[in-house]
């Protein structure tokens, strides 16, 4: 994906949600508590860009474990994620990937693990490839088309969507569908706190 422009968190916004303090959305974050382990593992590019997305699922699922990749002469950390194991997947729409639905969930050992590597298509394709419990977890997609939200971002191909919007979509066939719906319904709420700022940016530059 092109980012529409690649900032890092000022000073002036929230250390959480990273949307100016005046428009943070950690006040309406569902914190949602689900059976499935949901780790997020985000390229270190990533971390500190306005327009990750990926951080927000700290916000809207309780536990959710943030770990990064990337960081000179570290190696990010597998603890309590078993790669091997026929629950734990991986949410990468590559070559191999099953798509992901009851029927194929059906006669997985529970709980599940859902692993979700963060970052332009690029990076998670290395990611991919680079780190052991990615490459070793069962590949999934999303089946279907991504859902209508204007983007922090510009897409180079349609069918690519967020981060945050592919682990609500993911979470309401892993879990339910109001997971999924509140999920977006607070991810729908920080992009327009989000195009806000980045519109008024625009007006000032």
């Amino acid at each position: 994906m092109n980012l529409r422009a690649n900032p890092v968190v000022p000073l002036t916004s929230c250390t959480t949600c990273r949307l100016r303090r005046h428009e943070c959305v950690c006040a309406h974050a569902p914190q949602l508590r689900i059976a499935t382990r949901l780790f997020v593992i985000i390229h270190s590019k990533e971390w500190r860009k306005t327009t990750n997305t990926g951080h927000l699922a700290r916000l809207a699922i309780k536990d959710t474990v943030v770990r990064r990749h990337g960081l000179p002469h570290r190696t990010v950390s597998s603890d309590g994620i078993d790669p091997s194991s026929p629950s734990t997947l991986v949410l990468f729409p590559g070559r191999g990937a099953e798509p992901l639905t009851p029927t194929y969930l059906a006669n997985l050992p529970r709980p599940l693990t859902l692993l979700v590597p963060d970052g332009n298509w690029n990076q998670t394709q290395h990611m991919m490839r680079r780190v052991p419990m990615l490459s070793q977890a069962r590949p999934v997609r999303l089946p279907g088309s991504s859902v209508d939200f204007e983007s922090l971002r510009r897409n180079r191909s349609g069918d690519r969507m967020s981060t945050f919007e592919a682990i609500a979509r993911a979470l309401g066939i892993l879990e339910s569908s109001e997971t999924e719906a509140r999920m977006l319904t607070f991810f729908e709420r920080f992009l327009e706190n989000g195009m806000h700022n980045s519109r008024r940016n625009a007006r000032r530059n």
